[in-house]
């Protein structure tokens, strides 16, 4: 091919960026975040929780991924977090700092959570080693939170990843 039309090829096919791309312009560093991909486990479905959409109409899954079955999340770990979407996407819904509880203690704020208590006692069932988090907003991507989507990289069973992986493409921001 010519040197133009090569330009003219490059032109007509839309950049692809990374998360972690992202994630470096704002001046944050990819290698150093970890982004979990939440879903509404099985054992968790109820009459409440039908969905993933009704986990979030109830402002729930920022208590959700704060639940893992282990220490799969670092103690200190910033975490972007995003809600399972069809064809292997996720939208960002979430930017926070977890901070791991000692074994058996759970936030009140996830205790007290009333409209949510089938979630925490279906995961305390199911969990073999129930691990809780507590989570503090972090500053630097408020304006992505709710409409930037990424493509997930299969295998989707890993729900947890670091954001400087190669497969975080970003679809939409």
């Amino acid at each position: 091919m010519s040197l133009a039309l090569d330009s003219d090829v490059a032109r007509s096919r839309p950049a692809t960026h990374t998360l972690a791309d992202i994630l470096t312009a704002r001046g944050l560093e990819a290698a150093n975040i970890v982004a979990i991909r939440n879903t509404l486990h099985p054992d968790d479905i109820s009459s409440d929780f039908r969905s993933l959409v009704d986990v979030i109409d109830a402002n729930a899954l920022p208590m959700l991924d704060r639940m893992q079955d282990g220490p799969r999340i670092a103690h200190g770990a910033l975490v972007l977090s995003f809600a399972a979407l069809d064809d292997e996407r996720a939208r960002l819904t979430g930017f926070r700092r977890f901070l791991m509880r000692r074994e058996g203690i759970v936030p009140t704020d996830i205790v007290y959570d009333y409209d949510a208590a089938h979630l925490l006692h279906a995961f305390i069932a199911r969990a073999q080693t129930p691990v809780f988090y507590d989570a503090f907003d972090e500053d630097g991507l408020d304006d992505v939170v709710g409409q930037l989507v990424v493509q997930w990289p299969l295998p989707l069973e890993r729900d947890i990843i670091g954001a400087s992986d190669a497969g975080l493409v970003v679809i939409v921001r």
